[in-house]
């Protein structure tokens, strides 16, 4: 039960100490921290299982390459960076989301998901992205990291699955951006497959009983406050955001959220969300999340629970929709059916 990332030819090999990350004004004087304190296990960071040959050379990290498709990005939207992530409110049209939302009144120092691949097709103008949120700061200086599997079809030229982030420091106004478009996350693993901007795949089929999960984690690294992006279930340490890029997170999180969320201009159809069906359609057919877990105030890794989680939507449950039950078995424990086809009266 895993999902693995499809080596592409979207990247340059840069020296780790050279990366565009540490141009930020805030990382200048900043020491790239190679793996976190809460493991030991520093291979995995400087081999990937020991394979080398989908790597960059030793000292060495990939950079997705930008430039390959800015001119896409240019003729298609003007809108492609800060403006085209919103708070995701109700009077923001062509913007929609539907989460389950943490209710405790607590600091949160990450936050883990298994989410389900599919496959979907967009126009380039539209995007649609299924991830968790961490979040902390009053609404004017939100401060956010998400990731997750996204379609964004102005951001990478095409509408392949990828693995996809964006952070944001003053409520998505100047400071922040998507994946590394930006100086800020700090990449340490060598290899193309657990770099910001990969493939994903293998994707579920419509219908199919066996769901294909990719399993992403944020966690704070309790001694030097970095907020550290982690893959699969063996742990691959990707890399990190620096607490000298945030205000209110460096302290944690006061917010956790799983779920989805979608863009497309106003008066033109949403896009589909999760695997394009109604959560009524069952499992065989609606995208999942599940093994939904928090880390507490105190960095303890636990499932999320029920009492403690509320449902959120700015749209009708004809676009997209969202059931959570609570626990669902061993497999996917705590988890939740979500997305739909979007269409042209999402907006309410």
């Amino acid at each position: 039960m895993k999902i693995q990332c499809q080596v592409v030819s979207d990247f340059d090999c840069v020296d780790i100490y050279k990366q565009p990350s540490l141009q930020h004004p805030l990382l200048q004087n900043h020491k790239i921290q190679l793996y976190p304190t809460f493991t030991n296990n520093t291979m995995q960071i400087k081999s990937s299982y020991g394979k080398n040959v989908d790597g960059c050379s030793s000292g060495k990290v990939p950079i997705y390459n930008q430039r390959k498709i800015d001119q896409i990005i240019i003729n298609a939207s003007s809108r492609l960076q800060m403006d085209d992530f919103q708070p995701y409110s109700k009077g923001s049209l062509g913007y929609h989301r539907v989460t389950l939302d943490t209710t405790q009144n607590m600091i949160f120092h990450g936050a883990s998901v298994g989410i389900g691949a599919y496959n979907l097709s967009l126009q380039t103008n539209q995007y649609s992205i299924s991830s968790i949120w961490i979040e902390n700061g009053p609404p004017t200086e939100l401060n956010s990291i998400q990731v997750g599997a996204g379609v964004h079809p102005s951001l990478y030229g095409d509408s392949q699955l990828r693995l996809t982030s964006h952070w944001t420091a003053d409520s998505y106004k100047k400071i922040g951006c998507y994946n590394v478009n930006c100086p800020g996350f700090v990449q340490v693993n060598h290899n193309k497959e657990y770099a910001l901007g990969s493939v994903l795949h293998p994707t579920s089929s419509i219908g199919s009983a066996a769901k294909e999960i990719g399993l992403f984690k944020i966690k704070q690294d309790r001694t030097t406050g970095h907020w550290w992006l982690i893959i699969q279930k063996e742990s691959i340490y990707a890399g990190y955001w620096p607490k000298e890029l945030f205000t209110h997170l460096s302290k944690g999180a006061s917010l956790i959220r799983f779920g989805g969320q979608t863009y497309a201009p106003p008066n033109k159809d949403s896009p589909p969300m999760g695997s394009g069906r109604f959560p009524k359609e069952r499992f065989r057919n609606s995208g999942l999340m599940g093994l939904l877990k928090i880390i507490d105030s105190e960095y303890n890794e636990n499932d999320i629970n029920p009492k403690y989680m509320k449902r959120y939507t700015d749209t009708n449950s004809n676009c997209y929709d969202l059931w959570y039950r609570g626990y669902e078995g061993d497999q996917y424990r705590q988890a939740f059916l979500y997305g739909g086809p979007g269409g042209r009266n999402c907006d309410i």
